[in-house]
């Protein structure tokens, strides 16, 4: 969808005018058969509908991608970072805590971090982890039903321009007026005799 009013009523306003044309294409195409006009409206708002059509399927394909990764599962078994090289003990506790910080904002588990001393200890979150992890969760929350929105969208493009075609033939199967002869044409041109 539209993030601001203005592009959501442009966006709709074509809209309409794509599925208004493509339903008259079809109700001349039914009654008066093939011309050039009545072909190229169908062809040409019948393309409008598939772009809008496929560019919110395309941007589902996208957001949903997004959100499968993010879907993925933790680690079991946390890999043994190389940390021989780093020269403090202060200092492989402050890379080990990044790490079980980064799993369990990306992930939301807690995971297990090295001390000075060497000992594995439980990584406790701080109130400032727990924000990050709410926002990590809030992000994806929105793109999900950002997602969602787009293949809805998609979809009633497509069930709105089979609609617009259905009713064109429907309304092309109406008889069209019956022209007027030359009497009667004569005869309402004429004033009135009794005013």
């Amino acid at each position: 969808m539209a993030e601001n009013w203005i592009d959501f009523a442009l966006y709709a306003v074509a809209g309409c005018i794509a599925l208004l044309c493509l339903f008259e294409a079809t109700r001349r195409i039914g009654a008066y058969g093939l011309h050039r006009t009545a072909v190229l409206m169908f062809v040409l708002s019948s393309a409008a509908c598939a772009f809008a059509g496929g560019f919110a399927y395309q941007k589902y394909n996208t957001l949903n991608a997004a959100v499968l990764a993010a879907q993925r599962q933790a680690p079991t078994k946390a890999a043994a970072p190389g940390w021989s090289r780093v020269a403090s003990p202060e200092k492989k506790e402050l890379l080990s805590q990044a790490v079980a910080k980064r799993t369990f904002a990306e992930y939301g588990t807690l995971g297990l971090y090295v001390d000075r001393n060497g000992e594995t200890r439980p990584f406790s979150p701080t109130a400032d982890d727990l924000k990050a992890r709410e926002r990590v969760v809030a992000y994806y929350s929105r793109t999900e039903f950002a997602a969602r929105g787009s293949l809805a969208e998609a979809l009633l493009w497509g069930i709105g321009a089979a609609i617009a075609v259905i009713l064109g033939l429907a309304m092309s199967l109406a008889k069209p007026p019956a022209p007027k002869a030359a009497e009667e044409e004569a005869l309402s041109a004429e004033p009135p005799l009794h005013r």
